[in-house]
């Protein structure tokens, strides 16, 4: 079995846990999320929607 790569394992642990910081950490500042057609931009936005 392959080992995940850190930063997926720190995603979903931070998912998990309900760590809403942990988890939008793992995004650079620029990234883009998409869910259920919204669209959210920056860790700001990633934090807010997690």
């Amino acid at each position: 079995m392959n080992k995940l790569p850190n930063v997926i394992a720190t995603l979903i642990e931070a998912q998990n846990n309900y760590d809403s910081v942990s988890f939008s950490n793992c995004f650079a500042e620029t990234a883009i999320v998409y869910d259920e057609e919204q669209k959210y931009q920056g860790k700001k936005e990633i934090k807010a929607w997690i």
